[in-house]
């Protein structure tokens, strides 16, 4: 593995070698998503989502205004493993206890990759202590399936800009383009994700920890040609730092509303008044 130094402190864009095993591993959960999408509501709906921010099941979203989300979604985590279980085991479904055995089943392969990028991440840029933390995070990891519905106009904003809560993200597929970033120079540009390497942003712990050396990067999806007809899909795998302060979505409100880039200039006290001790 190897970081660019440059890259991902001055723009917030790590990118990274692509494990041929994982991206075929995650290719294939992929397809059986896809398939997962076209079954009845009431099949999907009979795995709700169940826990916090680390929980695991599926979710759909349609909401109203320009920041709300619109697209299913299902999350799994090593954390969530036992609930897995009891409710893959009732599941007569085929193609949903397909997708959720091998979706269950790829959180432990990415496992090891995350290690060696927050590993990589201390050494290069001296951050103490990250990899360990990283390392006692790990039944925190969660992987999100996503799928952004067919219709939107090609331009319009179909996942509205804002930075992630943890403390990075993996960019692991997408069918279609159109993810953007919002660069520390206040510029949109297109952030391209290919089969060769994984594409890793900061998020909002990993600022915090930082003391603001490394800002969450602030990004959206936009629709285009292809996902107006046929729809989007992805999967993200977000690392939450287990012995950080939490975003208090609670008293300042989804990071979708918060306006864009607010991070980047922001003085790291009034920054740190933005995040909860963890209980």
């Amino acid at each position: 593995m190897y970081i660019s130094r440059a890259s991902f402190e001055k723009t917030g864009i790590a990118r990274v070698p692509y494990p041929k095993e994982l991206r075929h591993a995650v290719e294939k959960t992929v397809e059986l998503w896809e398939a997962f999408t076209k079954l009845p509501v009431e099949v999907k709906a009979a795995l709700p989502y169940h826990g916090s921010a680390a929980g695991v099941g599926y979710e759909l979203k349609t909401g109203n205004g320009v920041s709300a989300d619109r697209k299913e979604n299902f999350d799994v985590s090593v954390g969530g493993e036992m609930w897995l279980a009891a409710n893959r085991a009732y599941i007569e479904n085929k193609i949903a206890h397909n997708f959720i055995e091998h979706a269950a089943s790829l959180v432990p392969l990415i496992t090891p990759f995350v290690f060696d990028f927050a590993r990589e991440v201390e050494e290069r840029f001296g951050f103490a202590g990250f990899a360990d933390e990283v390392h006692d995070s790990a039944r925190t990891f969660f992987v999100r399936f996503i799928h952004y519905f067919a219709g939107s106009r090609a331009g319009e904003e179909i996942a509205g800009a804002h930075t992630d809560r943890s403390g990075f993200t993996l960019h692991l597929f997408e069918s279609a383009g159109g993810l953007q970033f919002f660069g520390y120079d206040q510029q949109w540009r297109d952030l391209s994700v290919n089969a060769g390497e994984t594409v890793v942003i900061p998020a909002m712990q990993m600022q915090l920890r930082s003391a603001g050396r490394f800002r969450a990067l602030c990004h959206r999806v936009v629709a285009t040609n292809e996902s107006e007809r046929a729809g989007r899909l992805s999967a993200v795998c977000f690392v939450e730092l287990s012995r950080t302060p939490v975003y208090d979505k609670e008293k300042h409100g989804r990071l979708q509303e918060q306006d864009v880039g607010f991070n980047y200039t922001m003085p790291l006290q009034e920054f740190t008044q933005l995040f909860s001790p963890r209980a």
